[in-house]
């Protein structure tokens, strides 16, 4: 492999880290917009609540049906009352 090809590899990788960050993909699960999580795969959505579940329940694991609820409520949420700039921690959460 020459350096030119792992110049290129390393350029690629940080271009994608970079446009995770930049797309809200890193954020702390409360912390994630309306916007971002309707953009997100539905595993990148499971990981969202499930932190954000965890960060209010100092740092107990939800049940599967917990997760898929949470995940629900905030698609509702951020189609009804939130708007793009709303975080999903805005959810009521029990």
């Amino acid at each position: 492999m020459t350096r030119i090809g792992t110049r290129t590899r390393l350029g690629a990788v940080t271009v994608v880290a970079l446009a995770l960050a930049v797309s809200g993909c890193t954020a702390k699960g409360g912390d994630t917009t309306c916007e971002d999580y309707l953009k997100m795969s539905d595993g990148d959505q499971r990981e969202q609540v499930t932190t954000l579940y965890k960060d209010k329940h100092d740092g107990a694991e939800p049940a599967t049906l917990i997760v898929t609820a949470l995940q629900e409520q905030a698609r509702v949420y951020c189609k009804t009352a939130g708007n793009a700039d709303s975080t999903i921690k805005e959810i009521p959460i029990s």
